[in-house]
């Protein structure tokens, strides 16, 4: 019955690497909120083991970064009714490279499994990049897991209608780029770091 929350925040780093296992046992809770920013070259490695009704979240969120950046994950549902939640969200610009390889691995004895993995990257130059490949691996009959990854620019029309209502350029640019990470920010539980978080990347409500 022990839940825990989890705020990493890597920023300003030349090259980092970041390795995080977790064993969740029976009726346990994990939270997991990981950004990277203003970061040459990054890899980040994910590893969770579940057991019998236990529920982990994994957001991971990356923006400013001008190199490489990797994230690589791997959730195993063990035990029956446990869940899983999986959301990394990239700004890639600059030339950078982002990566985003995840697995969610069902046993056969895990039935009423609940997972959920999505990847989504907003490009905002034609010379960066953005690589997701999300996996699902399943041996029981009865459960609930899904998967997908989507890769994008942002949305003229959307950048258009802001402009048609007073804001200039530059402005509707970035209310969109707010809107598109403010959700992940959201899942942090203190207030505290919460409000941190969004003074130093200069997100708004």
């Amino acid at each position: 019955n022990s839940k825990l929350n989890v705020v990493h925040f890597n920023v300003s780093n030349n090259k980092s690497f970041l390795y995080f296992e977790t064993n969740l046992q029976d009726n346990s809770y994990l939270n997991f909120v990981s950004f990277q920013s203003d970061n040459i070259h990054t890899r980040n490695e994910f590893y969770a083991s579940l057991n019998q009704e236990c529920n982990f979240d994994l957001y991971g969120l990356n923006i400013n970064n001008y190199g490489v950046n990797d994230n690589y994950s791997f959730i195993q549902h063990l035990k029956p009714s446990s869940s899983s939640r999986e959301v990394f969200k990239s700004i890639v610009e600059k030339g950078a490279i982002t990566n985003f390889q995840g697995k969610i691995y069902v046993d056969s004895i895990a039935q009423k499994t609940d997972g959920y993995q999505m990847s989504r990257s907003l490009l905002l130059d034609d010379i960066s990049k953005a690589n997701n490949k999300p996996e699902l691996e399943i041996y029981a009959d009865d459960v609930k897991c899904s998967h997908g990854s989507a890769s994008g620019s942002l949305n003229q029309d959307s950048i258009f209608y802001l402009m048609s209502r007073g804001l200039n350029y530059k402005e509707a640019k970035e209310l969109l780029i707010n809107g598109f990470l403010l959700d992940v920010v959201e899942k942090i539980t203190d207030n505290e770091i919460k409000n941190l978080i969004k003074n130093i990347m200069g997100l708004k409500e």
